[in-house]
């Protein structure tokens, strides 16, 4: 569905009640949206007739849009039954009647532009406090109905107050937003939820987030279309790298020439880069580049060559604390050249020599890298690569039995019951890549490439020793 978001983050209020932080709220906000692909209306301290202006420009821009977000991060307040979010010269000393009509925004305007348009899905979210002095007014927000296919999110609950930080630069409301809001296929309520706890807890229960919904399908942020996560600090041409532009300059030529499936081409490339000076090439660049000698290792030898003796290979690109040569190896591991998660088809090979890596002091930064890239996704893995290590328990349930072989001997087999690994069972995925009449020790590197897990982590568990495996479905 086509997205169109309007998003207003306003920190220049008149003297005490100038904000920190919620003009990097809604620039945080808008940049997440554009990565999910909404096109984004984006201002800051707005004032009373950039308030109207946009407002009818968003109104006639939904005609062409299936859903409509709106976001601001700003003072907020009742009066008189109405809702009313300030732009920065509404007077907030003398908040009346009088003055709030003409420089601020009615949120039932809001909602009525959403009535009138008749989008499918309608998202408003407000971080202002109820109560005024932080982000609000002594009067709490009067009660408000949300009209069919839209849900409203506060980041407070009627007369509650909101803090203006807290979190990494941000609100704790709009920083824990940012937590979930590009998980993938997180359904709308699912993430309000999730930020209602954290917002409980991380203000030890002082501000407790409320929405009122009227939505009638299922809405998901993020449906699998987002270019990258908000914490890869790489330009989406390298992130989503099927779509590289070659620029004609020397880097670009290696980057080309390691993307084809052409080993005459991939070794000479990595020859090129070996004596290529590092300040040639930018973070970008290396990152790429880490990505594609991760792909044309096994088949072009040099690159295999560079995999095999990363102790030795990589230093070259250390800046600092940083080596985007290999923040592109371990995404390459986990993303695909769309820059999706790839889930089921982890890209296994030579992890062990990548992972080899994770306890050495320079490469820290990268492997902090992947842990926050992969953030999203970690209860789908079993194993994440960190600097602190912890064993991994396999427990393997089997049971013997004796199978008359085809020139009719008795062979006995442990027949696999189950495996069972952080809770959960893989018995049948297991079952469709093991080997009958192979062992304990087979299952423990099955485990490892399938899983990516270094095999030392792994300690296998099993009620009988595993000598000559078979599962009941291949007998």
């Amino acid at each position: 569905m086509r997205t169109l978001a309007l998003v207003i983050g306003n920190d220049k209020y008149s003297g005490k009640h100038k904000l920190e932080n919620a003009i990097n709220d809604a620039k945080a906000i808008a940049e997440t949206f554009e990565k999910l692909g909404y096109e984004v209306i984006y201002l800051s301290d707005c004032n009373h007739e950039q308030f109207a202006d946009t407002l009818y420009d968003f109104e006639n821009k939904l005609e062409d849009f299936d859903t409509a977000i709106f976001y601001f991060a700003g003072h907020g307040f009742q009066v008189e039954e109405e809702n009313y979010l300030a732009s920065i010269d509404c007077n907030l000393d003398n908040i009346n009647r009088f003055n709030v009509g003409s420089s601020c925004i009615k949120l039932v305007d809001i909602l009525f532009i959403f009535k009138r348009v008749k989008t499918k899905a309608n998202i408003v979210i407000i971080d202002a406090c109820r109560k005024f002095l932080d982000r609000g007014t002594n009067t709490s927000f009067n009660t408000v109905t949300a009209p069919k296919g839209t849900i409203i999110a506060f980041s407070t609950s009627p007369g509650e107050g909101a803090k203006d930080k807290g979190m990494e630069g941000h609100s704790i409301y709009t920083g824990s937003l940012l937590k979930y809001i590009g998980r993938e296929l997180l359904s709308v309520e699912a993430l309000f939820k999730k930020v209602r706890n954290t917002v409980y807890n991380l203000t030890a229960g002082v501000q407790t987030t409320w929405e009122h919904t009227s939505l009638i399908n299922d809405f998901y942020f993020n449906t699998g279309q987002m270019v990258h996560s908000v914490i890869v600090p790489y330009d989406e041409s390298v992130v989503k790298d099927r779509n590289y532009v070659n620029k004609g300059d020397e880097a670009d030529e290696i980057i080309s020439n390691l993307q084809t499936s052409d080993w005459n081409k991939q070794n000479p490339a990595m020859d090129k880069l070996s004596v290529t000076p590092i300040q040639n090439l930018n973070k970008n660049q290396q990152f790429i580049i880490g990505r594609n000698i991760l792909q044309a290792s096994g088949y072009a030898h040099n690159a295999t060559n560079f995999i095999e003796d990363l102790k030795n290979k990589l230093p070259k690109y250390n800046i600092g604390d940083e080596n985007h040569l290999l923040n592109g190896m371990l995404f390459e591991i986990y993303f695909n050249s769309n820059g999706d998660f790839r889930r089921d088809n982890l890209k296994g090979n030579y992890i062990e020599n990548i992972f080899s890596l994770r306890h050495l002091p320079q490469y820290k930064k990268s492997f902090d890298f992947i842990n926050n890239a992969l953030e999203p996704y970690k209860n789908e893995l079993f194993y994440i690569p960190n600097t602190v290590d912890s064993i991994i328990d396999v427990d393997i349930l089997a049971t013997e039995k004796e199978v008359k072989s085809f020139m009719d001997n008795k062979v006995t087999y442990q027949i696999i019951e189950s495996i069972t690994i952080s809770g959960k069972d893989i018995t049948k995925t297991i079952s469709s890549i093991c080997q009958t009449g192979t062992n304990s020790k087979y299952i423990k590197k099955t485990i490892s490439n399938l899983l990516l897990i270094p095999i030392d982590l792994l300690n296998i568990n099993e009620n009988i020793p595993i000598l000559k495996l078979a599962f009941k479905e291949n007998l």
